[in-house]
């Protein structure tokens, strides 16, 4: 399947908040046949990169309705470069 970036601006969040947005998230997945790979947000927690495996970019766009988050891009990723690669 697929895999895909989500980026995001995010409200303000408490930690409790945070905890409630990760449930939607894997109910959402749960819900569509997605997978929720990892998430990266930022010190200041005003911006998310979220990974997904799912069948499109719209679905990443119904997945965040769900889940009640806002969207500011999905980006298709084309392939995953490591270190171990390059030794």
């Amino acid at each position: 399947m697929p895999r895909f970036i989500v980026t995001r601006t995010l409200p303000p969040l408490t930690s409790e908040q945070l905890e409630g947005v990760g449930k939607n998230v894997v109910a959402a997945c749960d819900q569509m046949g997605m997978q929720w790979i990892r998430s990266h947000v930022t010190v200041d927690g005003q911006h998310s990169f979220c990974e997904f495996e799912a069948p499109s970019a719209e679905a990443c766009r119904e997945h965040a309705k769900l889940a009640e988050l806002p969207v500011d891009d999905v980006i298709p990723i084309g392939m995953e470069l490591g270190p171990s690669q390059f030794k």
